[in-house]
């Protein structure tokens, strides 16, 4: 019931069928919100759902993703495989306007980092969500060092 309520909510705040919007607060002397439209709205998205950890919000202990915890495990194809499932599993339980065009995940060469790239689409439009996991100078092995940018 509640998994219900949420998508009705989502697709009520974020617009019609072909239009989505959200705002974003902008970090400047004013702090006000900017709106934020497109393919930008998944992005933000993704990005939220994909570093959030999964049990962070208490009133929804099912909100966010496993990847910190990839971190500390083998550099293998088996943790290539679950990078790639949990990413893909967890838009499908909580964002369905997002498709995703491809996962792709590589290690850096001391295997103490992991980039996970998502290229999205929506309408034709495509992004690129790139999430960088990495044990060093971090409190929870997650640097908050996320880009994303459109494919032109």
């Amino acid at each position: 019931m509640a998994f219900d309520s949420y998508h009705f909510f989502q697709d009520a705040v974020a617009g019609k069928v072909n239009e989505i919007y959200d705002y974003a607060p902008v970090f400047d002397s004013t702090g006000s919100f900017k709106r934020v439209s497109g393919i930008d709205v998944l992005i933000n998205s993704l990005r939220t759902l994909l570093m959030t950890p999964l049990g962070y919000y208490p009133f929804d202990p099912e909100y966010g993703s496993l990847l910190y915890k990839k971190l500390f495990e083998m550099s293998d194809t088996q943790t290539l495989n679950e990078i790639d499932y949990e990413v893909k599993a967890r838009v499908r339980r909580y964002d369905n306007r997002i498709k995703i065009d491809s996962v792709t995940i590589s290690f850096s060469p001391d295997k103490k980092t992991a980039i996970v790239n998502v290229i999205i689409n929506r309408n034709g439009i495509t992004g690129t969500v790139t999430t960088v996991l990495t044990a060093q100078n971090t409190m929870f092995g997650l640097e908050d060092a996320i880009t994303a940018a459109y494919n032109e």
